[in-house]
């Protein structure tokens, strides 16, 4: 904190721009070393959306829940850079199955799994059920209706899942700086130049211009649709962003 209160003073506020405050509070953040929580966290604010590959799968079932499969991958040289971020060892496999299934518990999930197809991957699966009383609900981040499911993402929801995290695995999200979770605008550029000056450029480019597969099926499955949107477009957004199939 004395860092961030050192600039913020040499830096009066009505002169700093975004990008200078979230590179103040991107100093004093404080790094912890209870990696899994890290790469996970990140991975899932996008419901993790900051990764190469990731995807998001939503089924609708017949009574008031759904079921999710969220998968997301790291090239090498990124996972490299995320452990060396956190003190992890560089040589272990990025995710840990049992605190995986331990964040998606605590969202409210269950019959959950998870599996590691490589170091660098993972794939996991649950169910959210009364998703009408779940305590997302009033952020509509996953609706169901008779006849509709609908994803809703945006900076209002990302908060909403964030708050979620346990304290550790907010102060590792706090690392990636994303502009929708801390409130600070920011254009796409801006962002990619903040994590490249933190992380270097090919850790930018990669989260930046990575793409959010999403899909959404019917409780049948006969009726899906299936989308992409950027990454960074994601993590930099002001407004809300909603993807729905009807049956």
């Amino acid at each position: 904190m004395k860092i961030k209160f050192f600039l913020c003073q040499i830096f009066p506020a009505a002169a700093v721009t975004p990008l200078t405050h979230a590179r103040c509070f991107a100093l004093a953040t404080p790094r912890l070393h209870s990696g899994a929580w890290f790469f996970f966290s990140i991975a899932l604010i996008s419901l993790l959306f900051v990764s190469c590959k990731p995807q998001i799968s939503v089924k609708a079932s017949t009574g008031d829940e759904a079921t999710i499969l969220f998968s997301t991958g790291f090239s090498a040289a990124t996972a490299k850079t995320l452990q060396a971020a956190t003190g992890a060892d560089t040589n272990a496999p990025l995710f840990n199955k049992d605190d995986v299934l331990l964040v998606l518990k605590s969202a409210g999930a269950v019959n959950t799994s998870a599996t590691i197809p490589s170091p660098t991957e993972i794939a996991t699966t649950g169910t959210l059920p009364n998703l009408s009383n779940h305590p997302l609900a009033t952020t509509q981040l996953i609706t169901k209706s008779q006849n509709s499911l609908t994803l809703t993402l945006g900076p209002k929801q990302i908060t909403a899942f964030y708050s979620l995290l346990s304290e550790d695995a907010k102060s590792y999200l706090d690392l990636m700086m994303v502009p929708a979770l801390i409130g600070e605008k920011m254009t796409i550029a801006e962002y990619r130049d903040l994590l490249a000056s933190m992380y270097g450029p090919s850790f930018a480019d990669e989260i930046v211009n990575g793409k959010l597969t999403i899909v959404l099926s019917s409780p049948d499955g006969k009726k899906t649709i299936k989308e992409t949107v950027s990454l960074g477009e994601l993590l930099c957004t002001t407004e809300e962003k909603s993807w729905f199939v009807k049956f």
